[in-house]
């Protein structure tokens, strides 16, 4: 225990525990389990070498005595992983917290509520920013559904997803992410020998079908999500554009409430966190499928 660092193997872990927990109902949880995970203590921007890779990589085959090929790897910086932070608050009262479970209930409602916000982050076609990762569909033209509904029209879909994979050198080990409807189908009416993985997001628009290639995913978290406690500060009680309490607009920020004189408690909650994809191309999806 004297030893600088001794826990932190058991501190990595604490993250990736909660990730778990709420595997159940986040399928960004699911596929962060099965992808590259990495820890960003004390890291400004993580930079994941991808490889372009192709036959030629291999070489050639050479007959007894002649010379072997040369090739030259290609590598590049396809996941660029700054972090980026996700932050909310939550207010009790002191009587509250002297005469219930509420923090441990407040806790556990955060952690499932985050696990829903990686999927409206992760499953989305939005830009980076200074405040959040890009999603996974971000410059990926979604692909044309197929017509006519019913079971054939989700073979169409699944077989032009993984095309599309194999096309950019992915699709060999694939993981589907579908809004609740379209989950259900697959599961329904896909067979027994159907060995790709099929993970439910409510935060996807109905219709939507994704496939991912799970081993191309890596994700960077801090080693715990941190909670933190206040009973004297004041906040600006705003849930959609929260301000300065001086200086913003409007300024004062209102309604302003101080923990002292209400006798509250404050609890933040802070999730260090980027995602990306080790090569362009795999992730691919389909808006308004017809089963």
């Amino acid at each position: 225990m004297t030893t600088s660092g001794w826990a932190q193997q058991l501190a990595a872990v604490a993250i990736f525990d909660t990730i778990q927990s709420i595997s159940s109902i986040s399928a960004a949880a699911a596929l962060i389990d099965r992808g590259l995970r990495l820890n960003m203590d004390g890291i400004a921007e993580l930079r994941i070498p991808a490889r372009v890779l192709n036959v030629a990589a291999a070489g050639m085959w050479v007959a007894e005595e002649a010379p072997a090929p040369v090739r030259q790897l290609v590598f590049s910086n396809a996941a660029i992983l700054p972090p980026r932070k996700l932050s909310v608050l939550m207010a009790y009262t002191k009587t509250q917290a002297e005469s219930s479970n509420i923090e441990a209930i407040v806790r556990a409602t955060l952690g499932e509520a985050a696990g829903l916000a990686l999927d409206a982050g992760m499953f989305s076609a939005s830009a980076g920013s200074a405040a959040a990762p890009p999603g996974l569909f971000n410059g990926i033209t979604p692909l044309t559904p197929a017509t006519g509904g019913g079971q054939a029209a989700m073979v169409d879909d699944i077989e032009a997803l993984i095309n599309a994979l194999a096309a950019n050198g992915a699709g060999a080990a694939p993981v589907f992410v579908c809004a609740a409807k379209q989950a259900a189908a697959m599961k329904t009416l896909v067979g027994p020998k159907f060995d790709f993985p099929i993970f439910a997001s409510t935060s996807l628009p109905a219709g939507t079908v994704a496939a991912v290639e799970a081993a191309s995913f890596c994700s960077a978290f801090s080693s715990v999500p941190e909670f933190t406690t206040s009973r004297t500060a004041a906040v600006h009680f705003e849930d959609t554009s929260p301000q300065d309490i001086t200086g913003g607009s409007p300024s004062p920020a209102v309604p302003v409430r101080s923990a002292f004189q209400t006798e509250s408690i404050l609890l933040k909650m802070d999730l260090r966190a980027s995602w990306g994809l080790r090569a362009v191309g795999h992730a691919q999806w389909i808006q308004n499928a017809a089963w």
